[in-house]
């Protein structure tokens, strides 16, 4: 038997199909990069729908989960010549055909045959992961590796941000103040936007969000007339951009007579539900609203290191949890089901 190491490994959709074993160590090929992962991040929404037995839109099983991860260099190919084992990296977990239609227009986020570390190639939940050169960044020493594995969310974020064609001055409102509302929201606040507001539930989160300027409304779930009153007490005649990050077609429905004419709603979460929304034609006509979404990204990892370690973004300050991996359906509970929680690491080697 040849060389092996620690992973967690779904066979398909349910932890009863799932457990933390031996499988072979990846062997790596000229162009690639072996990492040795430190800090591997649990995305709530993608590994509980592994969990759950969903499983996810992009998944092909079996499958080593995890695509937010950051470690040392541990084995180069030979014709890697940017990297060197030792050092500090994390990695862009997308892979595209780089030939098709989209590719070729440098699209590749819609590339038809997306490939994704953690969904449908084996991700971060292990000792060790495998990468194309050209995926791999240098990491500063100032950055930690649970901030460092952030690095993916980051990116989504950003291309969120891009999308959202802000003008100087435009107000901004993020809804859900979970890890991806979190970071929004340190965003588009270093952005060019004049006010930027969180409206959420969770009470410890919003103490966070504070802590970080942004300024915060509590919501009321069973009665949004309360939010929806002291934003406009605040911005009568509404916001420019609205962002969902909570992936509740109800929030997005009621959400839309809070912006301005010419506002865009940008939905960011996924509705996990799969439950439908409706909007009103007529309000988004007479109004020219905007309604938009925002999917994942491409090549913008340099720039989310960029945002990290600039502390524009507090990775360290969105950890709430750390667990080895051998306890990582622990970690992965406390996230699903303690409000509280934000960011959890699943650490798979211990520092020597």
């Amino acid at each position: 038997m040849g060389k092996t190491m620690k992973a967690l490994m779904y066979d398909k959709p349910g932890r009863e199909n799932s457990s933390i074993r031996q499988i072979p160590y990846p062997e790596c090929g000229d162009d690639e990069v072996i990492i040795k992962v430190m800090s591997a991040s649990i995305c709530k929404g993608v590994e509980h729908d592994h969990d759950n037995g969903t499983g996810t839109d992009l998944a092909k099983y079996p499958v080593v989960p995890g695509h937010e991860f950051a470690g040392y260099v541990y084995e180069v190919g030979k014709n890697v010549t940017e990297f060197q084992p030792g050092d500090r990296v994390t990695a862009d977990n997308t892979e595209y055909c780089g030939d098709c239609y989209y590719c070729r227009r440098e699209e590749s986020n819609y590339c038809p045959t997306f490939g994704s570390l953690g969904h449908n190639i084996n991700g971060g939940f292990a000792e060790f992961v495998r990468l194309k050169k050209e995926k791999v960044f240098h990491i500063p020493d100032s950055l930690s590796f649970n901030a460092a594995a952030l690095s993916e969310p980051v990116a989504c974020c950003l291309h969120a941000v891009d999308r959202s064609n802000l003008k100087y001055g435009d107000t901004v409102v993020v809804f859900g103040a979970g890890s991806m509302g979190l970071i929004l929201a340190q965003l588009y606040k270093a952005s060019n936007a004049s006010k930027v507001y969180m409206i959420a539930g969770a009470s410890s989160k919003l103490e966070l969000a504070e802590k970080m300027g942004i300024e915060t409304i509590a919501m009321d779930r069973n009665d949004y007339s309360a939010h929806e009153k002291a934003l406009l007490e605040k911005e009568p005649l509404g916001v420019n951009l609205i962002v969902d990050a909570t992936g509740s077609p109800k929030v997005c429905e009621h959400s839309m007579k809070l912006l301005k004419k010419g506002g865009m709603l940008l939905q960011y979460a996924v509705v996990h539900s799969k439950e439908k929304m409706t909007l009103d034609p007529n309000l988004m006509f007479n109004n020219e609203l905007t309604f938009s979404t925002s999917f994942c990204q491409s090549h913008n990892f340099g720039r989310a290191v960029d945002v990290l370690a600039s502390k524009v973004v507090d990775g360290d300050a969105l950890v709430t949890g750390e667990f080895p991996l051998d306890n990582f359906y622990d970690g992965l509970d406390e996230n699903v089901k303690d409000r509280s929680s934000i960011k959890v690491i699943i650490h798979p080697n211990k520092e020597e």
